[in-house]
């Protein structure tokens, strides 16, 4: 027979302000809690003592307070305080109306730092997590003492502190079995007794007669003001503290504030008899500044209400408890006062999720982390906790007090645990004398001036020679205008002083030694992947042919030198050189690079968040993040256009991201307290300093230029030009967590794919909040300008985010478009999906109009996403024929745009040519039999069953052109036939760096009109003997537009009541290559 379930009647208390609103978020959840367990029954009775009670009774609790209590197992308190009442009376009136007649002697208070928390302690690496115990009924809060001679200049006042050597007995000895029932069995009493020298006295004689009956507990005793220094010094030496009254009332709100926020901070008011029903309260008061706000944290009454039912018992519930609040908010679902934007219903309701989904077969607490060496000024390795180094260190630990009593060398004979774990590289061993704690200068090549520099000849020989100075200065202005704000890996005074030595006259002479060859090596592929990088962007600046990397394959030969070590510099050229294959559409060579790379990273220990290790300085600390985001943005995008599994995964990765508040700053709890030191991504002043000659100094534009702030905390005066200035790189890795998010949900392997359409409204709705939070900057599509004022302006990425965002919808919707056509989620993601490709086409042509370049590649998988969605609404007849043909001739005229740059683009748009040519030729063909009901026009027709139907269709079909818009100017005709961009228009090139810099015309403008003319409402079909437009000469030059005809135009057959990946199918096999 199934034993009963336990029913507990606990009293509910709100008192005031905030603690009404927590104390009902708790009672949901731990309701919430019992329902989903099923092992206990809870009933929650509400008990109206408080200041309203006080104001209308005169009283803060019934005459009958106790006697009420006693019939409850437990009691859930807010706070108690009003504004219009003195808080003595409150305090008094209520609280300890309770504590003393009900002898809740003992109170508790463990102080513990949650995941996603902010420990505003450096000296606190692995958190907080302390147990204080309070001596609550007697002490400096006893009652006694009185005022006599009121009102008189003699006034007098006395406070008086009780100890009882039964009081004092009783809360030492509760303090020893707390401490020894936690694993470190350390305690310390707090005393005051130089100075307080009759109750304290007794208080430590009697700790000390108490500590006789725990021999296994170590004690010591501290002077509450030194406790406070010991407490923020050295934290890591306090596991559980015992004080009085007055003395644990101040160090326990330190204690929390410490922690993270005294709004995590809970309180068990408990008889350890068990006569009596104890109390559970949040530490914090009544917060009348934010009640009715929605905003308070019910943390603390959370893990309040988990000590109640801990208490009562119930082990398995507390611990589930537990593990939500601190899923919660290691997931970052934190009030304002934890530096988060839910409010108090946003984290009740996740609390709700997790109590239903989550298992409560979950360990608490104790956990091992890796270890980070700083092996010299850059470079630095790391060990996982998987691998047994935290335990290593553990032991090493408990030994190091016998190891000390030995001779002075065993202690340095213990060798690291890093060296018993992992074998050792012949280039690391030789490093080890490096002290871990020397500190990298604010420039990669040291504490030392930076060192001269050179070409590596090897590196050369693949990559090509550096250009001349004019010409290298034009390229470096055009990357940091472009690329560097979205991928700021680079330190733009390290490179221009590199530069600055690179050209230096100075570099003839040996007055300054020479940089090591492996720096040379670095350096030399950073050079020419940027000089190359923007080159594709300004052609016209005729990057010498001996400075050109000459094939993205050339790339491959540079891993096993930028592999070797695990230092900035390697990183950097690594990151450089895929972010040169990408732009090139070497895809598949850049995920290669990526993964080496991504493994380096990791090596080095990039993935943790360097604010831990204290060997590092502030600048690699910034340099170290950047470099680390970069590679995770390139790694999404890569991820996403390859259809591979992300490379890095959001649970591996503890590094804050770019633009947030930095959780691992010790002070970064106040608000907007500390940001990055570091400018993230203009070059700043501190490369005057770099020697330079009077005719060949480099010179930046005033707007890229900031002071000599770089490297120490932004001041708050600058705070808006700094977020500015971080904004497009922190946007652009938002955007690429949530594209993960999507290929995780939609693109896992098949076994285990599983998509909660909770799941998917969750990242809809992420996906628009991160667009809805950008800045106006990044969402502005600006309307051309004057040519004048196009080399001035910064960089319009508008339309590259608004791009970003659009094919972000396009990435969620486009699955449900594999569905059958008569599904409801096909149709509407089918609308938004339209919806969605209209946009980008307004976005890229606001690029176009604006002369600013398609520079990357996923504008070209954007049009192309864009123009197969329009086609395939136009076949199905979801979307208006004259509308779809004109966007997809927009598309077209995109495609032709990108195809000088990239190939693909040239087999992207012979393919959309195509569907186009038989959505016009489906559309003029005379059906008897076509529906009118979109619904049924989704079935494929039943007189395309005619194989003769379908052949005397190909017969008695021509091949349809249409007229360019694109003008003729664009493409001039050699001798032999072939075509290649003009060269007539160089003139027309502007620094703005404009569509006009990719070797296209400035006539150049996007279609309004669709492949075939319209007229008088009917379509005309063009004549077969329509002179060739130039569009076909470049992509069919043998045979012109018949050699369409090998082809099937009557593919309609084929594309009716198809869907997607139908359609993906049957381009993969005429286009493997798709």
């Amino acid at each position: 027979m199934a034993s009963q379930k336990h029913t507990y009647r606990i009293a509910s208390i709100p008192g005031d302000g905030i603690g009404i609103e927590v104390v009902d978020a708790a009672i949901q959840v731990v309701e919430k809690l019992a329902k989903t367990l099923g092992t206990f029954d809870i009933d929650f009775t509400h008990i109206p003592w408080g200041t309203a009670y006080y104001k209308e009774h005169g009283r803060y609790v019934s005459e009958d307070c106790l006697d009420t209590l006693r019939k409850f197992d437990a009691g859930l308190f807010g706070a108690v305080g009003a504004p219009d009442v003195p808080d003595h009376i409150s305090l008094w009136g209520l609280l300890l109306a309770l504590r003393g007649p009900l002898q809740l002697y003992a109170n508790v208070r463990p102080v513990r730092t949650f995941p996603g928390t902010k420990c505003p302690l450096n000296t606190a690496t692995e958190g907080i997590d302390w147990m204080l115990v309070r001596e609550n009924s007697e002490g400096e809060y006893s009652g006694q003492g009185g005022r006599s001679h009121v009102g008189q200049p003699w006034e007098a006042a006395t406070e008086v502190a009780m100890f009882t050597r039964v009081g004092i007995e009783r809360i030492m000895r509760f303090a020893f079995e707390v401490a020894q029932s936690r694993p470190r069995k350390l305690l310390t009493v707090v005393t005051k007794s130089n100075s307080m020298r009759n109750g304290m006295v007794l208080w430590d004689q009697v700790a000390a007669e108490v500590a006789k009956d725990f021999p296994d507990v170590t004690w010591d005793k501290m002077l509450v003001d030194a406790m406070t220094v010991r407490m923020v010094a050295k934290p890591q030496s306090i596991d559980t503290i015992v004080g009085t009254n007055l003395h644990m009332d101040i160090l326990s709100d330190l204690a929390a504030a410490l922690a993270g926020s005294i709004g995590v901070a809970p309180s068990s008011n408990l008889d350890p008899t068990r006569k009596n029903p104890s109390i559970f309260e949040p530490v914090h008061g009544s917060a009348f500044d934010i009640t009715g706000k929605g905003v308070a944290n019910p943390v603390a009454t959370f893990w309040s209400a988990a000590e109640m039912l801990s208490w009562l018992g119930e082990k398995e519930a507390a611990k589930k408890l537990m593990d939500c609040v601190e899923r919660v908010c290691a997931a970052g679902i934190l009030t304002p006062d934890l530096g988060g934007t839910s409010n108090t219903q946003g984290v009740v309701d996740a609390h709700h999720v997790l109590a239903r989904m989550e298992s409560t077969d979950l360990t608490s607490g104790p956990s091992e982390i890796g270890s980070l060496t700083a092996q010299s000024n850059e470079e630095s390795q790391f060990v996982g906790s998987s691998s047994g180094v935290y335990f290593i260190n553990t032991v090493r630990q408990a030994f190091s007090r016998n190891l000390d009593t030995l001779d002075a060398s065993s202690g340095q004979e213990f060798p690291l645990p890093e060296d018993t774990l992992v074998g050792i590289d012949g280039s690391h061993h030789d490093r080890r004398s490096a002290p871990s704690s020397v500190k990298a200068s604010p420039m990669p090549g040291g504490e030392q001036p930076f060192c001269q520099w050179e070409y590596d000849p090897a590196m050369a020989a693949i990559l090509g020679q550096a250009p001349p100075l004019d010409t290298a200065r034009e390229l470096m202005m055009v990357y940091f205008k472009v690329w560097h704000p979205l991928f700021p890996f680079l330190h733009g005074p390290t490179f221009l002083q590199a530069m600055e030595l690179l050209y230096s006259d100075q570099r003839k002479s040996h007055s300054i030694p020479p940089s090591p060859d492996h720096r040379n090596t670095c350096w030399t592929v950073i050079f020419q992947c940027v000089f190359n990088l923007a080159s594709h962007l300004r052609p016209d600046l005729r990057l010498p042919s001996e400075s050109r990397i000459e094939s993205p394959s050339n790339m491959q030969s540079l891993l096993s030198s930028l592999t070797f070590r695990n230092d900035l510099s390697s990183l950097q050229a690594l990151l450089a050189s895929q972010l040169y294959l990408v732009t090139k559409m070497s895809l598949r060579m850049a995920s290669t690079v990526g993964g080496c790379m991504l493994r380096s990273m990791m090596h080095a220990g990039l993935h943790r968040c360097p604010f831990r290790y204290r060997e590092l300085s502030s600048h690699d600390r910034q340099l170290r993040k950047r470099i680390f985001w970069c590679a995770y943005a390139i790694d999404r995008y890569l991820s996403q256009a390859l259809g591979l599994p992300l490379g890095i995964q959001d649970s591996d990765i503890d590094v804050c991201a770019p633009g947030a508040d930095e959780i691992h700053v010790p002070g970064s709890h106040r608000a907007h307290g500390l940001r990055m030191g570091l400018s993230t991504f203009n070059l700043d002043d501190r490369a005057s300093s770099a020697p330079a000659s009077s005719a060949d100094a480099i010179q930046l534009p005033a707007e890229q230029s900031f002071g000599h702030e770089s490297h120490r905390n932004t001041p708050s005066d600058s705070e808006p030009l700094q977020n500015k200035r971080e904004i497009a790189f922190a946007s652009y890795v938002e955007s690429g967590k949530l594209t993960g998010r999507a290929l995780e949900l939609f693109h896992k392997s098949i076994l285990v794919r599983s998509i909660r359409r909770s799941s998917v409204l969750f990242l809809i709705t992420d996906v628009h909040k991160w667009w809805n939070s950008l800045s106006v900057d990044l969402q502005t599509l600006r309307p051309p300008t004057d040519q004048d004022a196009i080399a001035d302006r910064p960089f319009n990425f508008g339309p590259f985010f608004t791009v970003l965002y659009q094919h972000l919808i396009l990435l969620i919707n486009r699955p449900s478009l594999s569905l059958s056509p008569s599904t409801p989620e096909f149709c509407s993601g089918l609308q938004t999906c339209i919806g969605a490709a209209r946009e980008i086409l307004t976005a890229l042509k606001a690029q176009v109009d604006a002369k600013q370049a398609l520079f990357w590649p996923g504008f070209l998988s954007a049009a192309w996403m864009s123009g197969l969605v329009l086609a395939f609404a136009c076949q199905l007849r979801q979307y208006v024929l004259s509308k779809g043909l004109q966007e997809i001739s927009k598309c077209l005229d995109f495609l032709q745009l990108m195809s000088p740059q990239w190939e693909t683009a040239k087999n992207c748009h012979r393919a959309l040519t195509l569907l186009s040519r038989n959505i016009q030729h489906s559309s003029t063909v005379p059906s008897l039999h076509r529906p009118s009901d979109p619904l049924l026009s989704r079935t494929r027709p039943e007189d395309d069953n005619d194989p003769e139907t379908r052949k005397k269709r190909r017969l008695h079909s021509h091949p349809v052109t249409r007229n360019s818009r694109l003008g003729s100017a664009s493409f001039a005709t050699t001798h032999n036939g072939t075509e290649h961009p003009s060269d007539k228009d160089d003139n027309t090139n502007d620094p703005g760096l404009g569509v006009s810099n990719i070797s296209y015309s400035n006539e150049i403008q996007v279609s309004d009109n669709p492949p075939g003319l319209v007229q008088g409402g009917n379509r005309l079909l063009l004549s077969p003997t329509t002179v060739q437009s130039p569009e076909d000469r470049l992509f069919f030059p043998e045979g012109g537009s018949h050699s369409m005809m090998d082809f099937d135009l009557n593919m309609v057959d084929l594309l009716q009541g198809a869907n997607f990946d139908n359609l993906f199918d049957m381009f993969g096999q005429q286009y493997p290559s798709f």
